[in-house]
């Protein structure tokens, strides 16, 4: 902790009576700053329930997607961001207008501020070791988070902690409603229409590859070259991989970024390797090992796009990556799907910004603004 812990309980007992003043007239003071399928009704109140408290009529309950209850502000008006991946919800559901706090940089994260210029506002402030006294003088009303971990830090300073996080597409569209819900109903508006348009993909897959056998399924790996790590099961890229029509070459490893040896992929010998930099790719070309492999071989060395996020993780572009990927795994079977076309209309729709046909060549490419 970089800052002395009884200045920090002293902070704690101030913003504590800052929220309480500003929960009892609906506002706070201060000026703003990475499985299965889904469920068919995407509409549906989340697992993570929103409730009127009974103690307050200016509070509400919320269960989070930990299942912890937590009592928030009716009108959120300052919140805060420590979830990489929840940060493109943020901007989905409310353009960043009201986070003040974020653990992202321009420099890591170029597409996210040139997307939500709103982001530039907010305070970087997440990290490993990060700053509690800036935090708390910027006086959020809540964070959203992948975990408990520092909730306990934050309650001590009169933050509630919202766990946000999800693994699966069934949890993506609960954490997005749940999000939604939070942030109000305009918010919640554009969190179903997200989750109605992910659905409608999704069963767009399957009806058309729902027929296929598992000999017409390519065997697909997703990793990093240079790191020397892959993507197994009991991850979302496992999880796009099967509604894209392929097989998970290194799905008997668990987890996501889990290191692998060189033996293991030549035995795996996938037919399609995707990759998250051209980097990789180029590494993959020219790296004798790697050109044993089949994908290596055949020319199927892909880039996976990368925009707001990375599509392929646990941002809302995953929905695109979906169709994306089905396009790449089964190009015969997608031929009429005009991938550019639908990043325009996504963004357009979903992230409020307007793309260039050189910026939508550039997010497939991966690359930078």
């Amino acid at each position: 902790m970089k800052r002395d812990k009884m200045k920090i309980a002293g902070i704690g007992a101030v913003l504590s009576a800052a929220v309480l003043l500003g929960g009892c007239g609906g506002t706070t003071a201060g000026d703003p700053q990475q499985a299965a399928g889904p469920s068919a009704e995407s509409k549906a109140s989340p697992a993570a329930a929103v409730t009127p408290a009974a103690s307050a009529a200016a509070t509400r309950t919320v269960t989070d997607m930990g299942g912890q209850q937590i009592e928030l502000p009716t009108k959120i008006e300052r919140y805060g961001e420590s979830w990489f991946a929840h940060n493109e919800v943020d901007i989905m559901v409310d353009q960043a207008k009201r986070m003040v706090a974020t653990n992202t940089t321009a420099k890591t994260y170029p597409w996210m501020y040139l997307v939500a210029e709103s982001m530039n506002n907010a305070l970087s402030t997440f990290g490993t070791d990060y700053n509690l006294e800036e935090l708390v003088a910027r006086k959020p009303q809540l964070v959203f988070a992948s975990s408990n971990a520092d909730a306990e830090k934050l309650k001590s300073v009169g933050i509630p902690v919202v766990n946000a996080m999800f693994s699966t597409y069934d949890d993506m569209k609960k954490s997005v409603l749940m999000t939604g819900e939070i942030l109000g109903e305009e918010s919640l508006k554009q969190a179903q229409k997200y989750n109605g348009y992910l659905d409608g993909n999704i069963a767009k897959l399957n009806q058309v590859l729902g027929g296929l056998t598992d000999s017409q399924k390519p065997s697909v790996l997703h990793g990093s070259v240079t790191g020397m790590t892959v993507d197994g099961k009991n991850t979302i890229i496992d999880a796009w991989i099967k509604l894209a029509g392929g097989t998970n070459a290194g799905a008997e490893i668990d987890g996501n970024m889990k290191a692998a040896s060189m033996e293991q992929i030549l035995l795996w010998n996938p037919q399609i390797l995707i990759v998250p930099t051209k980097a990789d790719a180029e590494k993959a070309k020219s790296d004798p090992n790697w050109s044993k492999i089949d994908a290596v071989k055949n020319g199927k060395v892909i880039i996976n796009p990368k925009g707001v996020f990375s599509w392929d993780r646990y941002g809302v572009e995953s929905a695109l990556q979906i169709l994306w990927a089905a396009k790449q795994i089964h190009p015969d079977k997608f031929a009429d799907l005009d991938i550019n076309k639908e990043i325009k209309t996504f963004y357009a729709d979903f992230l409020n910004y307007s793309l260039t046909d050189e910026q939508v060549q550039k997010i497939l490419n991966a690359e930078a603004p």
